[in-house]
């Protein structure tokens, strides 16, 4: 099956404003996800940064906002986590979808919001890929919930942090997350063993 990212044609329309919108509205609906893969942040962290960048809506973050929201990114002790055996690593991929976001509201254009939209479909490509289950919705719920997002915000109607969580990508999210997570904390945790194995064995 090929599947469609969405393009710049699909967001044509869109203001600044508009463009921020879509993409914070992306990030929470993949809050419960963060939630249930971060091992060391709380899930209210990721919801507080999705808030105050939303709040920032209406007028270009300046250089040094973006930098200082950044720090804050980066400053989750999951971010630092490159191994995908590991919990830490997807929920460092969820937090890629508002640093997007922020790059959009420092002026970043479509070319940051479609990168928004890409990094999002390609998480829960993976997500599919963890499962095991090539049929699964997860991909084309969201990409359908971005383009209705988007038609909304043409029509005037604007997304709410609370709309975002009742989303069907929401839903859907949480409906696999317990499965998910416990799939890849036993992998994580047999590769954890595994290590351990090979350090006594060098010892």
């Amino acid at each position: 099956m090929v599947e469609e990212y969405l393009t710049a044609d699909d967001f044509e329309g869109l203001s600044e404003d508009g463009l921020a919108e879509a993409c914070l509205a992306c990030s929470e609906r993949f809050s419960p996800a963060f939630a249930a893969f971060a091992t060391r942040s709380k899930p209210r962290d990721y919801d507080d940064i999705i808030r105050d960048l939303w709040a920032r809506v209406g007028r270009k973050a300046s250089a040094r906002e973006a930098e200082e929201f950044e720090r804050r990114m980066e400053a989750f002790p999951e971010v630092g986590c490159d191994d995908p055996y590991l919990l830490d690593y997807y929920a460092m991929s969820v937090m890629g979808i508002p640093l997007e976001a922020l790059h959009v509201l420092a002026g970043g254009g479509v070319e940051r919001a479609l990168a928004c939209s890409e990094l999002a479909l390609e998480l829960l490509g993976g997500f599919r890929v963890l499962l095991g289950d090539e049929k699964s919705e997860l991909w084309e719920v969201e990409r359908q919930e971005q383009l209705r997002v988007i038609a909304g915000l043409k029509a005037g109607r604007h997304p709410t942090f609370d709309s975002c969580l009742a989303s069907p990508t929401t839903r859907k999210l949480v409906e696999v997350l317990p499965g998910l997570v416990a799939k890849q904390r036993a992998e994580q945790d047999e590769y954890l063993a595994r290590i351990r194995r090979q350090q006594q064995t060098r010892e």
